[in-house]
């Protein structure tokens, strides 16, 4: 199967994704209760929500059209609409196994959902593998720590020195699971600093950036490196994720209750998506402890650490 979605049809495929769902949102909204006729259902008395749903459609079509230049950067588009066509398709499904519509929906489900969900399943396998290639091999950690300089412009090694340093190596800053951490470890800043412990975050935004988002959660702002390349993470063997790592259906659901219930939210991607996290203990140069994260919500516990 994937022989046939190369770089070339991913992009093809994209394109006419956009085609079909900008010309199938504006015959619904110029012709609101065609389908409805056309399927033999009773039209509806606010053709206005039907015709909402189609201006839906086409902006998702603008965003198809948008993906197809770079589906590797693009990728965020692509989920969305992957996961739309799964969930409407699984919503029609059930109306019709309930008997509340007629069989012949079903063959609106195949042509608008359907046809669409293994395409762009590949887009995105395709998106995965374009943005997981490592571009060198990783240097030496403890060659890096004499160099790597935290935003107080002490050198890792330097700060290992005089007390056990905790590297906590966290996703970007739009992740709700980093801000999680974040939080979490905030909350926790004595009795970390009990087990004779200085922490110290590592990630992949620029030091202003980062001040100001540390800043929502330390007064005075905690030590932090900035990685964009991410030569400490390689270094530690710290992987990107999978697609059931990142975006598997316990993520969702960890990231449902993270961002909504906990009120963490969401923002913007910084640095790679994929990257996962990681938690080390740094003492007098050596790395003494360490717990690398199996999935993007892995959880920070306390419990986890040593005693010094």
């Amino acid at each position: 199967m994937k022989t046939y979605f190369n770089s070339e049809t991913i992009h093809k495929m994209l394109k006419l994704a956009a085609l079909y769902n900008v010309m199938w949102g504006i015959l619904v909204i110029v012709f609101p209760s065609s389908l409805f006729h056309f399927l033999g259902l009773e039209v509806p008395n606010y053709l206005e929500i039907w015709q909402c749903v189609g201006a839906t459609t086409a902006i998702f079509g603008i965003g198809y059209y948008i993906s197809s230049f770079d589906p590797e950067a693009h990728w965020p588009i692509i989920l969305v609409g992957f996961m739309s066509k799964i969930l409407v398709s699984i919503a029609i499904l059930k109306g019709y196994l309930t008997g509340s519509l007629p069989l012949n929906t079903l063959s609106v489900v195949v042509f608008n959902d359907l046809i669409w969900i293994i395409p762009f399943y590949y887009a995105l396998v395709f998106a995965y593998e374009a943005n997981t290639i490592e571009d060198s091999a990783p240097k030496k950690f403890n060659d890096l720590i004499r160099m790597v300089k935290t935003n107080q412009g002490e050198s890792l090694f330097e700060l290992s020195e005089k007390k056990n340093v905790l590297l906590v190596f966290v996703r970007h800053f739009g992740c709700t699971f980093c801000r999680e951490t974040v939080s979490e470890i905030a909350k926790l800043d004595e009795s970390i600093k009990g087990k004779n412990l200085t922490p110290v975050f590592i990630h992949m935004s620029d030091l202003d950036f980062a001040d100001e988002f540390f800043s929502r959660y330390y007064n005075p702002s905690v030590s932090h490196v900035s990685d964009p390349s991410r030569v400490l993470y390689k270094s530690l063997n710290l992987k990107r994720g999978t697609l059931s790592q990142v975006f598997g259906p316990t993520i969702w659901l960890r990231g449902f209750w993270a961002g909504i219930f906990k009120g963490h939210g969401l923002g913007a991607i910084e640095g790679d998506a994929l990257q996962l996290g990681g938690y080390f203990i740094l003492s007098r140069g050596q790395i003494v402890f360490e717990h690398k994260n199996r999935n993007a919500a892995d959880f920070f516990s306390l419990q986890i650490l040593p005693e010094f």
